[in-house]
């Protein structure tokens, strides 16, 4: 059995040990700093094969999303007019991971001097340092390769079979005035593709998003207005069974209403999986995953309900959500 006070006692000499390593290190720092400028000539000079005319001390701390801070950090102005920055680090112990550290280092110093940078690593321990200073070749940051969405090739988009790849046909390689045929191919595609409604108003709403890349944008909601995505009321499930047939004014139950409302919180407000919530709901499966592929529907008009200035076909023509629904949800919520 392992003893608690033993245990607390090891952890306690271990944060101990870790301060006093950080605090002798600090105290290295200190003592090179006051003293680097001595010792640049014999000892960098030689490590670095070169003579240096000027060193120009640089900000030592790079104010990133983590903040790096080096030992030491020097524009070098050679006598033979070469001109580098470096970078020097004093350790006093091993660490295996200085070689990864250096590179953070260098691409933060790269991205801001935009100089060549070299690097050197003081090593002051007793043993010798185990530690790597390469990077392994495939390691080493060369560059990227460039995809350019608006070089490719607009009818081979337009022919895939996955939605989202015909989505991107937006964005390719076509004239100007033949905005209007991409567009309108590029929805009748997306609706021979995509069967099921809220995931083809999902993809519309993203066609619109990616229509302001190319300042298309409003003819963009202009051609979706005319090639809508019709609302079928009877395949809701909130609506009565004896309501008329395309009927808007159909009364909701006032269960249903409860229901859809306790589904809605518990979907908003945990992370309870869909079985449990109909459990909880004393509702169906289906109920609860309607109620669910409504939430970015939902979602979407909010802000817009409150407001007395939008009427319904107005909050219908900027969400892109149909005025059935928006209409459904006034009467639950009201």
């Amino acid at each position: 059995m392992v003893n608690k006070h033993s245990s607390k006692a090891s952890n306690s000499s271990k944060k101990s040990i870790t301060k006093t390593a950080k605090k002798e290190g600090n105290i290295y720092d200190k003592i090179f700093k006051e003293n680097v400028e001595k010792i640049f000539r014999p000892l960098i000079e030689k490590q670095l094969g070169a003579k240096i005319a000027k060193a120009t001390p640089l900000k030592e701390k790079m104010q990133t999303t983590v903040e790096l801070e080096m030992d030491f950090f020097y524009e070098i102005l050679t006598d033979t007019g070469e001109q580098f920055i470096l970078h020097l680090e004093f350790e006093s112990g091993i660490n295996y991971n200085m070689v990864y550290r250096v590179g953070e280092y260098h691409s933060m110093a790269l991205r801001r001097y935009k100089l060549d940078i070299r690097h050197i690593v003081v090593y002051l321990g007793e043993e010798p340092p185990p530690m790597r200073t390469q990077l392994k070749p495939e390691e080493i940051y060369t560059g990227f390769d460039l995809l350019n969405v608006q070089g490719l090739d607009t009818n081979q988009l337009l022919s895939s079979q996955v939605p989202e790849v015909v989505l991107i046909a937006v964005l390719s390689n076509y004239p100007k005035e033949e905005a209007e045929r991409v567009l309108r191919q590029i929805i009748l595609n997306l609706k021979q593709l995509v069967k099921h409604k809220r995931t083809l108003k999902k993809y519309l709403n993203q066609l619109m998003m990616l229509s302001r890349l190319r300042k298309i944008e409003e003819l963009t909601i202009k051609i979706t207005e005319e090639m809508p995505i019709h609302y079928n009321i009877e395949t809701d499930a909130l609506y009565l069974k004896g309501s008329e047939k395309g009927k808007l004014e159909g009364k909701l139950e006032e269960a249903a209403k409860k229901d859809y409302l306790f589904v809605s919180n518990l979907l908003t407000n945990t992370d309870f999986d869909d079985e449990k919530i109909a459990n909880l709901a004393n509702v169906t499966l289906a109920f609860v995953q309607q109620v669910k592929g409504e939430s970015a529907d939902l979602i979407q008009i909010s802000p817009y309900l409150q407001e007395a200035n939008f009427d319904d076909e107005k909050i219908a023509r900027l969400t892109n959500v149909s005025l059935a629904f928006i209409k459904k949800i006034r009467l639950i919520f009201s």
